[in-house]
């Protein structure tokens, strides 16, 4: 799921094998229950000026004057970011606007996420810490060590945080508890890559594992799919005997506990994926496998419980019902020329799914009534779990920030200013 993050309708492309292996992806944990606008944020960026602006559109602030930052995240009372993608200097400013520059939290940081009120980074050394996002960096403790820096990896849920490790000088993928206390529970040798694949199940993190991750010029069999319980970090292999094509596997992404991949797809002469080859086909987490679409999918989503929402190799959008480990029910959703779909949680459950193309944006509930939110003039958007509607830039008015509810009502202007980027959005 990529919930929580900016989309540009100028800038949307395909996940390419050479991006992922290389990318550190950041994101920050999701809220426990749903928020109302009012107690929710939006920051944005205009001309070098963080702002940050109540979802109802009420108390705009200039939070910093003097802001360039990327991959922004909040914990505490504090922002935390980089400078740019390939900054490893970890910076953070009040979120209230009380300071006139950002101080420098950590260094040498090559991930950092946030989880309930904590910062959590990886730095240079193999060393993870941990500290409450509003004391001191001196607070900081180490929860973890040896982390592969070669793949740093990090994600923090439900008490426990999943890295990749060296264990005797080889890769895996472990977990440990956030607090650093207890034992490294390793899951599998080899290396989560993104966490593009990983999947915030209700009872149990769900892991797309690269067994021989060191492989950068063939596509192998080398993808297993594991499942690693919240509470003791145990974990069980779904298809061991039976591993999944690497370029499959990174072309796909995650249904309602499924993983969605094109079996026969190959790499064009670009080093893009080659849509126009392969079938897509899913592997449940109770180890079933079967064919979900006659064609390869560029992007995919859950949606309630039981139905995938998928964009194809013809960019048309469908959606699947997936019961008893087969595909009960397809529906055409009669949009064409899309490129993008995300989809939402309410209280833990995908209640809605946001589809994106040149020629607008578009939301499908559970019920897979399609509602059309703008036209062409949409520039980027951004949703947040637990925070009700999707906000977007409006090209034709200015770059400035709209919000607009779910089934399309509500349409609202955010800001007097135009928006280079929306940064965050938090639900409180």
């Amino acid at each position: 799921m990529k919930t929580g993050y900016t989309y540009l309708q100028r800038t949307i492309c395909t996940l390419l094998l050479i991006t992922l292996l290389a990318a550190m992806t950041l994101g920050g944990g999701s809220a426990a229950q749903a928020a109302t606008l009012s107690q929710s944020t939006v920051y944005y960026e205009s001309d070098g000026v963080l702002y940050k602006v109540s979802a109802d559109g009420s108390n705009t602030t200039e939070v910093l004057i003097d802001f360039q930052g990327v991959d922004l995240l909040a914990a505490g009372s504090y922002l935390y970011y980089t400078q740019t993608a390939s900054s490893t200097t970890l910076l953070r400013v009040p979120n209230d606007g009380s300071s006139d520059a950002a101080e420098t939290f950590a260094t040498d940081v090559l991930s950092y996420y946030t989880d309930n009120g904590f910062i959590y980074y990886l730095d240079a050394t193999g060393t993870i810490y941990r500290a409450n996002g509003n004391s001191d960096a001196s607070t900081a403790t180490k929860i973890a060590d040896k982390a592969d820096t070669d793949f740093p990896f990090l994600v923090v849920a439900k008490g426990r945080a999943y890295y990749n490790a060296l264990v005797n000088g080889n890769t895996w993928i472990v977990s440990k508890t956030s607090n650093g206390s207890g034992a490294v529970q390793r899951i599998a040798a080899g290396a989560v890559e993104s966490r593009y694949f990983t999947n915030q199940a209700k009872k149990e993190m769900q892991l797309m594992v690269n067994t021989d991750p060191y492989e950068q010029f063939y596509s192998t069999n080398a993808v297993v799919m594991y499942k690693v319980n919240y509470n003791t970090g145990k974990a069980t292999a779904v298809n061991p005997k039976a591993k999944l094509d690497v370029n499959a596997v990174y072309s796909g992404g995650w249904g309602n506990n499924l993983y969605v991949y094109n079996k026969g797809i190959a790499l064009d002469s670009n080093k893009d994926y080659n849509y126009a080859k392969g079938k897509a086909f899913a592997l449940t987490t109770s180890a079933k496998t079967l064919q979900l679409h006659n064609k390869s999918v560029r992007e995919v989503s859950a949606l309630g419980t039981d139905k995938v929402v998928i964009i194809d190799a013809d960019k048309k959008a469908y959606a699947k019902t997936v019961s008893g480990n087969k595909v009960t029910k397809s529906a055409n959703l009669n949009l064409n020329n899309v490129t993008y779909v995300a989809n939402q949680l309410t209280n833990g459950t995908p209640t809605a799914a946001y589809i994106s193309g040149n020629n607008g944006l578009y939301s499908v509930n559970t019920a897979l009534k399609v509602t059309k939110l703008t036209s062409d003039e949409w520039d980027a958007f951004h949703i947040r779990d637990d925070v009700a509607g999707l906000f977007y830039i409006n090209a034709k008015d200015q770059y400035r920030l709209y919000h607009v509810q779910t089934g399309g009502t509500g349409k609202k202007v955010m800001s007097d200013v135009f928006l280079d980027n929306i940064l965050l959005v938090t639900p409180y």
